[in-house]
């Protein structure tokens, strides 16, 4: 059984010594408090991407590879040229074609929405926590004038939106993010393949997802990103129960991605193999990241998300290991 997919069965009936649910931040994805410890910081890639530096360092070039993004209408000392004469035909009025630069940073927020991101114990989900980083970063990446994009994940790919720089593009990933929850089984290293399908030009991944599978199959699709030059920030979402194992009593716990399947459990008798396989899969995780030139960098839904993100940011732009 994967590590990830243990919860008491006691929270969700809600037991009379069952301690109370946290509320979630479902709909406050845009958190005031994480936006202002993060606001004056920039995500930046620390590579290479298509030639040209990125983020505020990103080429200001003519003549490049433009991608178009958007129309909008024409005003007076707009260049002519821009003019999209097919819509004028249909229309009867000047729209002005948008491009955005192909040199720019593009960012890929990559979601895990399978069953196992529902726990939740004394924190807010895991899922919850992540949406929330994600939507923050994305902010952040749009602020610099970067395109970021959003992937929900389970067993395969369940939402692909691709990288855009427009302001109206926040509300859609927003959108997404709300609408979507928890359900499925987990199988990262099928998704993560998928997606370098998907995705065209090299760019940043941002996978938020307690990475509970086997290491050989997601080292592999870690691999085959690398290889295509993306550059790959692993955050490990994970809730404090998982990494203490604080239980005290004769138990139930029921499988989050598996229908039915409960067990009777003693944690007194589990808590210290649990905790060695754990620490085991967590170090090989780490190595493996870091061998393959990946960022690892763990989330404890426990902590203040607002303080946690400033602190990598500032760490990682001064150019300290994080």
């Amino acid at each position: 059984m994967k590590l990830s997919v243990l919860k008491k069965a006691s929270w969700i009936k809600r037991s009379n010594d069952a301690e109370p649910q946290p509320k979630s931040k479902k709909h406050t994805l845009l958190d005031p408090d994480v936006l202002r410890q993060i606001g004056h910081l920039e995500l930046l890639t620390q590579r290479v991407v298509d030639g040209f530096l990125t983020g505020k360092h990103r080429s200001t070039h003519k003549g490049g590879c433009f991608e178009f993004a958007q129309h909008r209408p024409y005003t007076a000392g707009d260049e002519i040229r821009l003019i999209d004469w097919h819509v004028f035909a249909k229309s009867d009025r000047y729209y002005i074609k948008q491009f955005e630069e192909e040199t720019n940073l593009q960012a890929m927020m990559v979601v895990d929405a399978s069953g196992s991101m529902k726990y939740s114990g004394s924190t807010i989900s895991k899922f919850d926590y992540a949406r929330l980083a994600a939507a923050c970063l994305s902010r952040l990446v749009l602020r610099q004038r970067d395109s970021v994009g959003l992937t929900l994940i389970d067993q395969s790919i369940r939402k692909f939106i691709p990288p855009r720089s427009s302001a109206t593009h926040l509300q859609s990933l927003l959108s997404t993010l709300l609408n979507e929850e928890t359900s499925g089984m987990t199988s990262l290293s099928t998704s993560l393949h998928e997606l370098g399908r998907r995705m065209k030009r090299k760019g940043m991944i941002l996978l938020f997802s307690d990475c509970f599978e086997e290491l050989e199959p997601l080292t592999q699709a870690l691999h085959h990103l690398r290889l295509r030059g993306h550059e790959i920030l692993i955050f490990q979402t994970i809730a404090p129960e998982e990494l203490t194992f604080k239980f005290d009593k004769m138990s139930k716990f029921e499988c989050l991605e598996e229908d039915n399947l409960i067990l009777d459990v003693d944690p007194h008798a589990v808590r210290k193999g649990y905790l060695k396989r754990l620490n085991e899969f967590q170090t090989q995780l780490q190595r493996r990241a870091v061998e393959m030139g990946c960022e690892y960098f763990q989330l404890n839904t426990g902590s203040e998300l607002g303080t946690v993100l400033a602190q990598y940011l500032s760490r990682r732009n001064a150019g300290i290991k994080v």
